[in-house]
């Protein structure tokens, strides 16, 4: 019978996972502060900035803009990446000068 791991490697392993954990909140955090300050942007930019309107019609009118588009855009779209390595594909005549 294998013997389990030690206290101190199970410890270690939370340890990981929370800083895991803890480093994947910070990115949610700040996703979720770079997308209101997006679509605060464009609110004010469609002008909603000058109409005094209550925030629960503002949030009701949100809720049903958000309804309206997820039928039209059922999902979010994933970033690509930019930068870093990418797949390449050789050109179609690469092959046929080692021949």
């Amino acid at each position: 019978m294998a013997r389990p791991k030690s206290r101190e490697a199970i410890l270690g392993e939370i340890q990981q996972l929370t800083i895991s954990i803890d480093a994947l909140k910070k990115k949610l955090t700040e996703h979720d502060k770079a997308e209101a300050a997006r679509i605060g942007g464009l609110a004010m930019k469609a002008g909603l900035g000058s109409i005094a309107i209550p925030e629960e019609v503002l949030t009701k009118a949100f809720e049903e803009l958000v309804a309206r588009f997820r039928t039209e855009y059922p999902e979010v779209a994933q970033p690509t990446a930019t930068r870093g390595r990418r797949a390449r594909t050789a050109p179609e005549n690469a092959g046929a000068e080692a021949e």
